[in-house]
């Protein structure tokens, strides 16, 4: 089907409601599988919508991907094809740059100050930057601190990494990252990650622990390395084309409901990475490396800062300085 007919086919099916329609129906697309805290926080999200709405608002949940891929998705946002949108902030880069301030290589010290800023001022900031370009974050999800796995050997010394082709966030930053490491990089949608690893495209990639358990990547990569390096934000993202097409009720009660699922997520996540790197400990070889291979990536990262800030956009710089301070 021609691109511009599919997502005027999906447009006609979003928000559908006659004026005898007794509900309004809202698509949420997601890459998330039902076993992740993403896919269980979709969940909440939805029961509380309906609740509140008293069944008004109808929540149809596509997860794995099954509208498109994270990018394809966001377009479809962008042009009211669908409500919502489930994705990592790196996916919205292309459209929105100074989403790319989130991740900077080893820029929140951890994840209550990533959360205190998301919620406050550098959070509302990037916000209305999304709501500029047709989107905006309805609330801001944990992924957990990535790290490396890989087919090849364990990362010990800061050589090991070199030459190791890995699957990166798609975004010009982590990039530019991995190539000063020297690991040979490779951006690739999330959809394409298993089988690229399982055709021995790539030698690894790097996620979290939630990512890593869920998504069984552990089934074919040997070597998980805590690296630590990003803690890529989640975004439940609301078409503003949705929203205008709300009431302000309407609009309320999705808040509320976002707000809900956000602390369902965020608690839930931290509790089972505990859990997941138990397992990943059990089915893969985990190490941590010494302090100063991490010292060593961290100036790599530095370097990374100093290029990467000019190209953020508007109001961008000031968006990074502003998380740097309250994250050291």
């Amino acid at each position: 089907m021609h691109r511009r007919t599919f997502i005027g086919a999906v447009a006609a099916g979003s928000l559908a409601s006659g004026a005898q329609a007794q509900s309004t129906s809202l698509r949420l697309a997601s890459f998330a599988n039902e076993a992740s805290s993403w896919g269980r926080a979709q969940e909440v999200f939805k029961a509380e919508v309906e609740k509140r709405s008293s069944g008004r608002l109808i929540v149809n949940i596509f997860n794995n991907s099954t509208l498109g891929s994270n990018r394809e998705a966001l377009e479809l946002a962008r042009r009211g094809g669908v409500d919502f949108v489930l994705t990592g902030v790196s996916h919205a880069t292309r459209t929105v740059p100074q989403l790319n301030a989130l991740v900077f290589p080893y820029l929140f010290k951890n994840r209550d100050s990533m959360f205190a800023s998301l919620d406050g001022e550098p959070g509302r900031r990037l916000n209305a930057l999304m709501v500029e370009q047709g989107l905006s974050s309805v609330g801001w999800w944990d992924n957990g601190f990535r790290h490396v796995s890989n087919n090849r050997k364990p990362i010990v010394e800061p050589g090991d990494i070199q030459g190791l082709k890995l699957r990166t966030l798609p975004t010009p930053i982590h990039v530019s990252f991995f190539r000063k490491i020297g690991a040979v990089p490779t951006a690739m949608d999330f959809s394409e990650l298993l089988p690229a690893l399982r055709q021995g495209v790539i030698d690894g990639q790097e996620n979290p622990p939630a990512v890593m358990r869920p998504f069984k990547i552990y089934e074919v990569q040997k070597f998980y390395t805590l690296t630590a390096h990003v803690n890529e934000p989640m975004m439940l993202v609301l078409s503003e084309q949705s929203r205008k097409r709300l009431s302000a009720e309407q609009q309320s009660i999705i808040t509320a409901a976002a707000a809900e699922a956000t602390r369902f997520q965020r608690q839930l996540n931290a509790q089972e990475e505990v859990q997941h790197m138990e397992a990943l400990r059990r089915d893969m070889q985990v190490n941590e490396p010494p302090a100063a291979t991490i010292a060593a990536f961290r100036q790599a990262a530095q370097a990374v800062y100093g290029e990467a800030i000019g190209t953020l956009g508007p109001g961008g710089a000031e968006i990074v300085r502003a998380l740097v301070a309250a994250n050291t």
